[in-house]
């Protein structure tokens, strides 16, 4: 009797040691995706913080581009970004690293002349030939409407990190006046809820 006793007691202790060890390996477990998760969304962050670095770098090339575009031609502004490169003022043609195309094309930063809305014209490529006679390039911002890490200047969007000549970085960024093809990502974002409101009405 004491003897069957003993083998219980021995094997209730193996059971639970058993059970121990298993619980201990799932807190292991737990702990190392909780840890995994962690270094991936840090690694997404500095990723993304890169990014945004390369973009006003870019960005910025264009600027001082247009810079010594103006002092080399006595106040002539480009007539396109590639004339920037042609004319040796732009060692490449940077991209937009924040585009989704494989080209990665920008957005035009353009002034007007006297008379002109107030604020900046932010215009596709596609649209320049319909600006070139009422307003001057003076700069870009990217294309993507995604929201940054960071502020820049007051703004959130990529769109909306118009970097040009004559910024004051310090301050606010002015008004920009999006024309078609280039309408703010809040804009858009609220054409896409209405079409998936639409979209649920249809299938109710």
């Amino acid at each position: 009797m004491i003897g069957r006793s003993m083998r219980f007691c021995k094997g209730l202790i193996k059971g639970r040691k058993k059970g121990y060890a298993l619980l201990t390996a799932i807190a292991a477990i737990n702990i190392f995706a909780i840890l995994t998760l962690t270094a991936h969304s840090m690694w997404e962050t500095e990723i993304q913080l890169d990014l945004e670095d390369e973009l006003l770098f870019r960005a910025r090339q264009y600027k001082i581009a247009i810079e010594l575009y103006l002092k080399k031609n006595i106040n002539v502004y480009p007539r396109n970004l590639e004339d920037l490169y042609e004319k040796k003022f732009l060692r490449k043609l940077f991209k937009d690293p924040m585009s989704e195309s494989e080209e990665g094309e920008w957005n035009l930063v353009m002034r007007g002349g006297t008379g002109a809305a107030k604020g900046l014209l932010i215009v596709p490529l596609e649209l320049l030939d319909q600006y070139l006679n009422k307003a001057r390039i003076i700069g870009v911002c990217s294309t993507s409407n995604e929201e940054g890490i960071r502020v820049y200047r007051g703004k959130k969007r990529y769109s909306e990190w118009a970097v040009y000549v004559g910024e004051k970085i310090e301050k606010d960024m002015p008004e920009l006046n999006f024309v078609d093809g280039s309408e703010r990502g809040d804009e858009r974002d609220k054409d896409r809820e209405r079409d998936r409101e639409r979209d649920r009405d249809n299938v109710d």
